[in-house]
């Protein structure tokens, strides 16, 4: 395909791709006994990269519209185990919209409005967890959850 006619999507794919080849490029021109002092983690731009993920993400991330509390736990988690947290501002942001996607009959849809699935209740319930303080907690609808567990729950003890 000419790259005249690529979508933004597939541009901002072309871009990202450049970049990890860049890193790859770089790190197999050192020496191998070299490379193992070379790794380290970039500690602050990923917390910045995940930061910003929290308060927009490309348009490539549209793929991912009903996964959208997934996306919050995974940026939120990962801020948390590399010991940092969020400004109150962008975590109030996250209460919010995982709010939004908390059904009235209990559990999580994977964006406002969407049904609700054990999957992304486990996300956005765990990520309110990793948020922790009284605005996150109390965020969580715990009858109507615990009634919905309850209704996607087996005979056999499974879950649906």
């Amino acid at each position: 395909m000419e790259s005249s006619t690529w979508t933004k999507t597939q541009k901002e794919q072309r871009v990202v791709e450049g970049q990890v080849f860049q890193i790859y490029n770089f790190f197999y021109s050192i020496p191998p006994n070299s490379q193992s002092v070379m790794l380290e983690i970039q500690r602050d731009m990923h917390i910045q990269y995940l930061s910003s993920g929290l308060r927009r993400l490309g348009p490539s991330f549209s793929v991912l519209d009903a996964n959208r509390p997934w996306l919050c736990y995974w940026m939120i988690h990962s801020i948390s185990v590399l010991g940092e947290s969020i400004e109150d501002e962008l975590k109030d942001d996250v209460i919010d919209f995982l709010s939004r996607c908390q059904d009235p009959n209990g559990g999580y849809g994977g964006g406002p409005g969407q049904m609700p699935h054990l999957a992304t209740t486990y996300a956005a319930v765990n990520t309110l967890i990793t948020l922790g303080g009284q605005k996150s907690f109390s965020s969580i609808k715990r009858e109507k959850l615990y009634s919905f567990l309850l209704r996607m729950k087996e005979e056999n003890g499974g879950f649906r």
